[in-house]
């Protein structure tokens, strides 16, 4: 029998998959965009206002906010979830392309688990044997990881996410309590956001 984390597991593995597939020209489009307007920004520059504006979106987001049927995921994972996983992953892939990094040249789906992943990623890459000092970049994921490597992460990390959204209960329960609840599931939903930006920033633009 499928258990609940194993649901939501797949169905975030499903989300980053269609994402990668679909989402690549709205990624150029939108960083494009952000560029023109901010001529002359630096990389650095540009991805903290990408944090910042999908930050605010994600404590915005709410759960008649969605995939809109692009694709069908299990009823069991909550609906406000999903929406705040598509934010944080678009916004992860909008921060590799500031930092030259797109589907065709990167492992995007690696990238993608181990920034969501956070600090867990550390403790999922010392269980394929890879020891990293600080947080996971893309350089050193670059230099040690192989691709079997690649493929045991994306065994493994998946429920660390999920078990690291575990949170995220209690925030939808809150939401649903007038005045108090909703403050609360903004800070929450931005927060989170805020975590994941930082980790892409710092994946993409650190050292070995």
């Amino acid at each position: 029998m499928t258990t609940e984390i194993e649901e939501k597991s797949s169905a975030l593995v499903r989300l980053i998959d269609w994402m990668i597939e679909k989402g690549q020209a709205d990624v150029d489009q939108y960083v494009a965009k952000l560029r023109s307007q901010n001529q002359g920004i630096s990389n650095d520059d540009l991805a903290k206002k990408i944090v910042r504006r999908k930050s605010a979106k994600n404590g915005l987001v709410g759960a008649a906010t969605g995939v809109g049927g692009l694709i069908t995921l299990p009823v069991t994972v909550p609906t406000d979830l999903v929406a705040s996983w598509r934010i944080q992953i678009f916004m992860a892939i909008s921060i590799a392309h500031v930092y030259g990094h797109n589907i065709k040249t990167t492992d995007i789906k690696t990238d993608i688990y181990l920034i969501l992943a956070g600090d867990s990623a550390k403790e999922a890459l010392k269980r394929v044997g890879i020891e990293v000092a600080k947080g996971a970049t893309k350089k050193a994921v670059n230099k040690y990881i192989t691709r079997e490597v690649m493929v045991q992460i994306w065994k493994i990390i998946p429920q660390k996410i999920i078990t690291k959204a575990g949170e995220k209960s209690l925030t939808t329960f809150m939401k649903m309590v007038p005045i108090v609840g909703a403050p609360v599931g903004y800070i929450f939903d931005w927060s989170a956001a805020q975590v994941v930006g930082r980790n892409a920033i710092n994946y993409y633009s650190g050292g070995d």
